[in-house]
């Protein structure tokens, strides 16, 4: 009866290692392209060459944020606006959650420099 459970359980293990392994969930290092996505969510809006945000006709302190390049870039302003300091984005218009702001970190801080 509690060979299934053993199973089980190294089943899971198994699943979430795959999982990491292959940038799947919250687990392990995000890859380039989970960043990319939550910061074209989050960011692009105002943060590139067309701002498509009403209130931005060209993208705040010149920063572009459209590729995984301009990203990595600017990481350390990322990681001060959006992560440290909670400033961006700007009123949490986008409602980026803890959640998106830790996979951000996480993928920053896991850089090759």
């Amino acid at each position: 009866m509690k060979s299934w459970l053993i199973c089980g359980a190294i089943g899971l293990v198994a699943a979430l290692v795959a999982a990491a392994a292959c940038g799947q969930g919250t687990i392990g290092r995000p890859s380039d392209a989970e960043v990319l996505a939550l910061v074209k969510t989050h960011c692009v809006p105002c943060h590139a060459a067309e701002p498509s945000h009403e209130a931005f006709a060209k993208p705040p302190a010149g920063i572009m944020l459209e590729t995984i390049g301009q990203v990595s870039r600017n990481a350390s302003k990322i990681m001060a606006q959006v992560v440290v300091e909670r400033a961006m984005p700007l009123g949490n218009e986008t409602g980026m959650t803890d959640e998106e702001r830790g996979r951000i970190a996480a993928w920053i801080e896991g850089r090759k420099p």
